[in-house]
């Protein structure tokens, strides 16, 4: 069994640079942070956005990093006494119960693109809570439309293993489970934020062959246990042998695309 501190090398190592820097790079690209002052990161992960913004800020500010992996923040420490930062500051705690008073942040981010669905609205609730009031608020998502090229071959594999009528309402719940833009929106204006905006992005992720694809850590430690949670046991090697037969026999030689839709959402609380 692969342990938590194998699993937070494994995200700092694969999906850090390859999945959260995609999402990293759109926030980047379209929200101005405040230049001061202390801003909060929900979700930091192994730490690198969290750097980043605090060698922005430089004296001026200070970062606070909240994630819920000990051993996720641990790497984070470590690179932040590499890099020989003094204004970042790495705590753990639980996004839908973050260990901050309410109205303390100049601005709040929060990373909620491989969240549970079930926890996005708790989450960015309590982003929204420890914001200070004409703060911006911003979280980061993978909406609906992400990964059809995956469902697509799916749904063909349960077809010929004949388990699509059985498991077809799981299969469809999963497809919808994650809610879109317009949602996303209305959940932020429901909470509280004023201004609501969104950017949303095509992100690609290329994989040579079926079997890389299944055993990427992205798609591995991410999403593949649930996607496969809806086939019974005894079926599930034949189901993911089927989906690398497919991607080999479509893909013609080429590599196999998987897109997902990230999303920024946010507005000024």
């Amino acid at each position: 069994m692969t342990t938590e501190k194998e699993l937070a090398y494994r995200y700092d190592l694969f999906i850090a640079p390859e999945w959260r820097s995609r999402f990293d790079a759109l926030l980047d690209e379209n929200l101005e942070l405040p230049v001061e002052g202390e801003i909060l990161e929900v979700n930091c992960g192994t730490g690198d956005h969290a750097l980043e913004i605090a060698q922005r800020l430089k004296d001026k500010g200070e970062v606070v990093a909240v994630d819920s992996s000990a051993e996720k923040l641990e790497l984070g420490r470590a690179k932040t006494l590499v890099a020989k930062l003094q204004n970042v500051r790495f705590e753990q705690g639980s996004p839908r119960q973050l260990p901050f008073e309410s109205n303390r942040f100049d601005a709040v981010i929060g990373d909620a693109s491989l969240a549970e669905t079930q926890d996005i609205e708790t989450m960015l609730a309590e982003m929204i809570r420890v914001a200070k009031p004409g703060a911006t608020v911003t979280i980061m998502l993978a909406t609906h439309g992400s990964f059809d090229e995956f469902f697509s071959i799916y749904w063909e594999v349960l077809m010929e293993v004949g388990l699509v009528d059985e498991v077809w309402g799981k299969l469809e719940a999963i497809i919808r489970e994650r809610g879109t833009v317009s949602d996303a929106e209305a959940m932020a204006t429901r909470l509280g934020l004023r201004d609501v905006q969104s950017i949303t992005g095509k992100e690609e992720f290329d994989f040579e062959t079926g079997t890389e694809f299944l055993e990427s850590p992205v798609i591995a430690d991410s999403f593949l246990s649930e996607w496969l949670s809806i086939v019974p046991p005894n079926k599930r090697q034949q189901v993911t042998a089927g989906i690398s037969k497919i991607i080999e026999r479509e893909r013609n030689e080429m590599p196999f695309d998987v897109s997902a839709k990230a999303t920024l959402v946010g507005g000024t609380k």
